[in-house]
């Protein structure tokens, strides 16, 4: 029986580890590549479809670009900071150029994608790359819109209440009400066991647990302030107040979002509480494409600017193991 050589020997024994890792290496590279080229794809072909969002940005003045750059800026920030602080309540330290990196690409995702698709992907790129287990993360993305509905609900609640009565008795019963809810909240809280038992599972001493409070209080201000830039390009007799309240309906259709970036959702919030921000719907409409035109248009930059960050990330590893 003729001995085997050794090349016959390594076909029978299957690949080699380094021949493996270097397969691995090549599907990644290959599939990071696929998705940045379809991402792209997806960009031309949706602004292709929408003529009117690149004439809409041509029409706008560069202050009124730049305003509008520095709130979305903020609003990335601000919910990079959210997730920064989401991660700390459960235990876990992710550096905060991290937290902002996939912020951004889960804004992306979220605006692209059906339902509240970004927090799907962050639990799962966590997941892998961090060993973040999605029952905590998913915990505290609850915590976090539980927060964000309940203030833009008491904005809402107080815009109808004050479209009643706009007196100040009103806001001296709105205050009293507000008060008396308070202390009936914490009567029951005090006298029923279980909730008191929830309420320490939740860890409300934990001060990340009020800074992801603190976090979706920052995002609603951030946000009404961006509306207020494009409503007012549209209109300038609009109000600071009809605009916050705007934006508290805007909010809240984010939780129904159906379509990329809730198109056709958010406006059919908007125009049912018309009664509430009393902003005319020429308006609301004019708003709406400045909003989708520009943030389309940010999307595709912090695309860009994340693709560099990471490819910037990817070189120094690389120079790092080529120096050990």
């Amino acid at each position: 029986m003729s001995s085997l050589n050794p090349i016959d020997i390594a076909f029978l024994k299957g690949p080699s580890i380094v021949q493996k890792e270097t397969m691995i290496a090549v599907i990644k590279r290959t599939l990071v590549a696929l998705i940045v080229l379809a991402t792209f794809t997806f960009f031309v072909f949706y602004l292709r479809a929408h003529p009117e969002l690149l004439a809409t940005l041509a029409r706008l003045e560069p202050f009124t670009l730049l305003l509008l750059a520095l709130g979305y800026i903020l609003i990335t920030l601000i919910n990079a900071s959210v997730l920064y602080y989401s991660l700390r309540f459960i235990g876990k330290r992710v550096p905060l150029l991290d937290n902002i990196v996939l912020t951004g690409y889960s804004s992306i995702v979220n605006f692209f994608g059906p339902l509240q698709s970004g927090p799907g992907f962050r639990a799962i790129y966590l997941k892998k790359r961090y060993g973040v287990a999605r029952r905590g993360f998913f915990t505290t993305t609850l915590i976090f819109y539980v927060f964000f509905a309940l203030i833009n609900i008491v904005v809402l609640v107080f815009a109808s209440s004050r479209a009643l009565s706009d007196t100040l008795l009103f806001y001296i019963l709105f205050g009293l009400g507000v008060a008396v809810l308070l202390t009936v909240v914490l009567i029951f809280i005090n006298k029923v066991e279980r909730v008191r038992y929830a309420l320490r599972a939740v860890k409300l001493h934990d001060k990340n647990f009020w800074l992801i409070g603190a976090g979706a209080f920052a995002l609603t201000l951030a946000t009404a302030a961006t509306y207020f830039i494009e409503i007012h390009h549209v209109d300038t007799s609009i109000s600071a107040f009809q605009v916050i309240t705007y934006t508290a309906a805007a909010n809240l259709s984010l939780f129904v979002s159906l379509t990329p970036g809730a198109i056709g959702i958010r406006e059919s919030f908007l125009v049912l509480s018309q009664q509430l921000h009393g902003i005319d719907t020429s308006v609301i409409v004019g708003a709406s494409v400045i909003d989708r035109a520009f943030y389309v248009g940010f999307l595709a930059i912090l695309f860009l600017a994340l693709l560099l960050v990471n490819s910037r990330k990817r070189l120094a590893v690389f120079q790092l193991k080529k120096r050990e």
